[in-house]
C-alpha cells in the first residue's frame, strides 16, 4: 500500500477502539473514528474507505438499517459490526446485511487480527 487506507468505525466502545487503532496501525491502516450517523454515511460513500465498523447494542440497533444506504453505493464495502452483547436477535439483523464479520465486545486481540488479514486479502481481490 502506498497510501495509508482508512477504516470508519462508528459506535465503539472505547476498549474496543484502542485495540483496532493498534492492530491497524502495524498494518498500515488508518481508523477515523465519527461520533454522527449521517456524517458517518455521507464518508462511508465518499471518502472509499477500505472498510466501516459499526459498533452496536440493543439500544442503537437501528445503526444497522445504515448498512442498506451505504450498500446502495458501495455494495462492496466490508463491514464489520461489533456486537454489544452476545444477543442472537442482533446477531441475526446484522447477519441479514450480508456483513464481512461479526464481533462481540470486548474485542480480543487475536480475533481482531484475523479479521484485519482477511480484510486486507479481500481488498487486494
Amino acid at each position: 500500500m502506498n497510501a495509508r487506507q482508512e477504516v470508519l468505525a462508528l459506535g465503539c466502545h472505547e476498549d474496543d477502539l484502542v485495540l483496532m487503532t493498534e492492530a491497524f496501525s502495524r498494518s498500515e491502516l488508518t481508523l477515523q473514528v465519527i461520533d454522527d450517523p449521517g456524517e458517518f454515511a455521507r464518508q462511508a460513500v465518499s471518502h472509499r474507505p477500505l472498510a466501516i465498523v459499526l459498533g452496536v447494542g440493543s439500544g442503537t440497533i437501528t445503526l444497522l438499517e445504515m448498512i442498506s444506504v451505504i450498500r446502495a453505493v458501495r455494495h462492496e464495502l466490508p463491514v464489520l459490526v461489533i456486537a454489544e452483547n452476545g444477543s442472537l436477535e442482533l446477531e441475526r439483523s446484522a447477519r441479514q446485511k450480508e456483513i464481512f464479520y461479526y464481533l462481540v465486545h470486548p474485542v480480543e486481540c487475536s480475533e481482531l487480527e484475523a479479521v484485519l488479514q482477511d480484510l486486507l486479502r479481500y481488498s487486494k481481490s
